[in-house]
């Protein structure tokens, strides 16, 4: 049979495989008054992201005589996860209080979307820095906001876990 079957050490021995830790991400501004921080910056301070593409959530089903078909359904993307350094100033906790006053008033009332939801870009980059792909979060807004395990015995930075929704992801090769 012609063909390749399985991967041949010729194709492997040739291929680049991306690392865990060869990424950014580029959180957006927000327009802090206070010290004028910005997305950049804060991304800066990321330690970790957890996020995956589009997934089909419910399976539609259809009876076709005696059969039963299965359909692809709603697409959903997951929850996106990212943790954070904290320093000293706080400028992570300032930069998602602010986003979160974007969200909602003083009053408790609800902002529009459009008010809120922003583009987040986690790149994937190759040994050298260099950006070799990307994706684009669409209608990004935090869906928690700092909390802290504080511990007398533990000797480690300060991290702060924050929880995204978002409305569509696009994946891009440069």
């Amino acid at each position: 049979m012609i063909g390749i079957s399985q991967p041949s050490a010729f194709l492997l021995s040739k291929a680049r495989f991306q690392r865990d830790y060869l990424w950014d991400v580029l959180l957006p501004d927000i327009g802090i008054s206070a010290g004028g921080l910005i997305g950049f910056g804060i991304g800066q301070l990321a330690q970790s992201v957890s996020f995956g593409d589009y997934n089909i959530s419910t399976a539609n089903v259809m009876k076709i005589g005696p059969y039963e078909h299965n359909f692809a359904g709603l697409l959903t993307v997951p929850t996106v996860k990212m943790k954070f350094l904290k320093t000293i100033p706080d400028v992570v906790a300032t930069y998602f209080n602010a986003w979160k006053n974007k969200i909602v008033g003083v009053h408790g009332t609800y902002y529009p979307k459009n008010n809120y939801q922003r583009t987040i870009y986690i790149r994937f980059n190759d040994s050298t820095g260099l950006a070799i792909g990307q994706y684009k979060l669409i209608g990004a807004f935090p869906i928690t906001f700092p909390q802290y395990n504080l511990d007398y015995a533990a000797d480690k930075v300060t991290e702060i876990e924050i929880e995204f929704k978002i409305d569509q992801i696009e994946y891009s090769i440069f």
